[in-house]
């Protein structure tokens, strides 16, 4: 059953006015609960707190979105939870207006539907027609506009296909719809720089950190696809999933990939 708070009070609604409902005016992050703890909880606040910053908005304190994400999550042994922090209501036109203070939810889901075996045997993507527009002032953070990311997925209906690849509007890759998106050459990982446009995932974060002196950020173009040795997508919620099929292109489950998969079950 969905758990809401809203500015720490338990609610189902918002006012009509909320900018993060007319403008997309507000950032969000979701995560995964477990037993009552928030996995990659600190790279998810401080992901929230440079949204926050980036668009100048007030940044709750930790240490109360640490309690209110453990009192959507009571009584569930796995759930994900959404923290969402707007401007608030305030009057019409794209001016935030002094009268904007601000909004907090946190709400809670079940766990979702278990992949199978999907994390062991390899997801089938596509690359998507839509590109993403290229906007360094939101780049990297995850911002309420979502419309490029549910227009790219529903270009497709087909079961079999479980992720879409996102380039820019220079053909450059950028990540996947739903999640970040990692190349392996020999013992080199290489990810997407996310500079212009693109969320950097927490999961995508962590992972840079634990494997810093093999990684590199870069940009990615569509003949480097082809040419790598593995291919894997990430995201914090779900985990790390090989990537077996992009298109036309096929690509083997090859030990770094384990290896990363390995690191992340030790977290």
């Amino acid at each position: 059953m969905l758990e809401c708070l809203v500015e720490g009070e338990i609610a189902d609604r918002v006012a009509v006015m909320d900018r993060g409902l007319l403008y997309g005016d507000g950032v969000f992050e979701t995560m995964a609960v477990v037993q009552g703890r928030p996995r990659f909880w600190q790279g998810h606040v401080d992901r929230l707190a440079a949204g926050c910053e980036r668009l100048a908005l007030p940044m709750t304190p930790q240490e109360v979105l640490l309690r209110e994400v453990q009192t959507v999550s009571a009584g569930q042994r796995r759930c994900v939870v959404k923290i969402i922090v707007t401007r608030g209501a305030s009057g019409r036109g794209y001016a935030p207006g002094a009268d904007a203070r601000g909004n907090r939810i946190v709400c809670s889901w079940p766990w979702p539907q278990d992949p199978g075996d999907l994390v062991i045997t390899g997801i089938r993507t596509r690359m998507c027609t839509l590109r993403l527009a290229v906007q360094p002032a939101l780049a990297g953070i995850k911002h309420l506009n979502r419309l490029e990311q549910v227009m790219a997925r529903a270009e497709w209906s087909d079961r079999t296909i479980h992720e879409g690849i996102l380039l820019d509007q220079h053909d450059y890759v950028v990540s996947a719809i739903s999640s970040n998106l990692f190349l392996v050459k020999g013992e080199r990982l290489l990810t997407p720089r996310l500079d212009r446009c693109g969320v950097r995932g927490v999961m995508r974060s962590a992972i840079l950190a634990a494997f810093r002196e093999r990684c590199e950020q870069r940009r990615v173009t569509l003949d480097m696809l082809p040419e790598a040795d593995e291919v894997f997508v990430c995201n914090a919620v779900r985990g790390i999933f090989p990537v077996t099929r992009i298109d036309h292109w096929e690509y083997g489950i090859g030990p770094i990939t384990r290896e990363v998969q390995q690191w992340l079950e030790g977290q």
